[in-house]
Parts: structure tokens; C-alpha cells; sequence
């Protein structure tokens, strides 16, 4: 890579919901392929290891956690037993510079909504609200009281 004034470039987009609307904090990054340096300059770097960000990533969450007594050591070395501790890291295909379809599909999908209106049923004589999952395989049921009360948390 060139020197010290290589900066590479990424979106971040922070998240706390999940699909049907429970909480699941996750970030979602749009992270280009190397960096600029030098004068209007862009230098594409090697595809990055994955494993190795997650685990970097996770341990960096979990020491913040420990510095703010929000989490007990016991619990990061029992978590850190688990096949799966909670932490992933998923890297999609790459977007070539000119596929700006892709690239403006992938920008809307992280900063959507946290919910889909066609997806919401009201029932105004329980009252509840019915919340299908994208796949339509479940469902989640609110009192309507409920309902508003998640919203702020999804957002």
C-alpha cells in the first residue's frame, strides 16, 4: 500500500432490529475496495481476511462492555465457548465502479426502514398488530400499545 496518507474509505450504518422487529444490534458497512492517497489517487488493496476483522471486532466490543461493567468476564469466556458467540462478519460480492444499480441497491438496504408497511397487519378490535416476516414463514403479534412502544427501539 502507499504511505501514511492512504485513507481508505467506508459507510457505516448502525442498526438495532431484527426481522421481526426484535432487538438485534448490527452494523452495516459499505467499504471500498483499497484507498485514496496522494492527489485524487485510489489504490485497490488485496480482499480483506474475514475472520480475523471479526475477531479483532469482537474483542474490541466485548473490552468496551468490561470498561463500562455492562458484562462480567465470566459471561465473554462462556460466550466465547458458544460455536457461534453472537459476532459475524459478512463480506458480499464485490461491486465493480460503473454497477451503480448495485451500489445504490445495497446504500438503500442499510439505511431502510425498520419495518415494511406491507407487512403490517392492523387488527382494530383486539387491537394488535400482526408483523410478517420477510420470508412470510412467521409472524409476530403486538398489542397495538406495543407496537408503538417498539418503534423507537427500531429505529
Amino acid at each position: 500500500m502507499p504511505g501514511a496518507d492512504f485513507q481508505p474509505g467506508a459507510i457505516i450504518a448502525v442498526q438495532t432490529f431484527g426481522g421481526l422487529l426484535e432487538y438485534n444490534p448490527h452494523c452495516h458497512i459499505l467499504l471500498a475496495d483499497g484507498g485514496f492517497y496522494g492527489k485524487d489517487m485510489f489504490r485497490v488493496a488485496p480482499p480483506p481476511e474475514i475472520k480475523p476483522i471479526e475477531e479483532i471486532f469482537r474483542h474490541k466490543v466485548f473490552r468496551m462492555l468490561l470498561r463500562r461493567r455492562k458484562i462480567r468476564p465470566e459471561l465473554i469466556e462462556n460466550l466465547m465457548g458458544w460455536r457461534h458467540s453472537g459476532f459475524h462478519v459478512h463480506a458480499g460480492p464485490r461491486i465493480l465502479p460503473r454497477n451503480a444499480e448495485s451500489m445504490e441497491n445495497l446504500a438503500r438496504y442499510i439505511i431502510r426502514a425498520s419495518f415494511a408497511q406491507d407487512r403490517i397487519t392492523y387488527l382494530p378490535r383486539e387491537p394488535q398488530v400482526i408483523y410478517e416476516s420477510r420470508d412470510g414463514k412467521r409472524t409476530k403479534t403486538f398489542d397495538a400499545l406495543q407496537w408503538l412502544a417498539a418503534m423507537p427501539a427500531c429505529a
